[in-house]
């Protein structure tokens, strides 16, 4: 069960740091004040921290390691002529590669859900259809 396995690491990354464990109580007490105490669909989009420490989990605790595709039409490689992926061939796409890449993730080892701000987020190249 990933959910279970996803909240397991999130407690885990959380018990590790008390401040991230404190920010993301104090977002979601103020959500939850805005809302009379019902937690509902709308109050759940407004815990951005909370969903940054849950991206953040996800990324350094990755429940699937890699992903494979077929290629839908030739694509040739950029910065490589000599490159062209085939209609109908299977990439592997390394996920666990991508999430501790310094050149995304500054510091891939620590946790931090800062890495997830939309402004961080936004910032990140991202492949269409993936």
């Amino acid at each position: 069960e990933t959910s279970s396995t996803t909240m397991g690491f999130a407690l885990y990354e959380l018990a590790q740091r008390v401040d991230v464990q404190e920010r993301a109580r104090r977002e979601i007490c103020e959500v939850l004040a805005r809302h009379n105490g019902d937690f509902t669909y709308e109050c759940m989009n407004e815990l951005i921290y909370l969903n940054q420490v849950i991206s953040e989990t996800l990324r350094k605790h990755t429940i699937v390691p890699m992903l494979t595709r077929e290629c839908l039409e030739d694509y040739p490689v950029p910065d490589h002529p000599g490159y062209e992926i085939k209609k109908g061939m299977f990439v592997v796409i390394p996920a666990v590669g991508i999430h501790y890449d310094e050149d995304y993730y500054p510091n891939p080892e620590e946790f931090n859900p800062d890495n997830f701000t939309p402004e961080k987020v936004a910032a990140r190249d991202s492949v269409e259809g993936l």
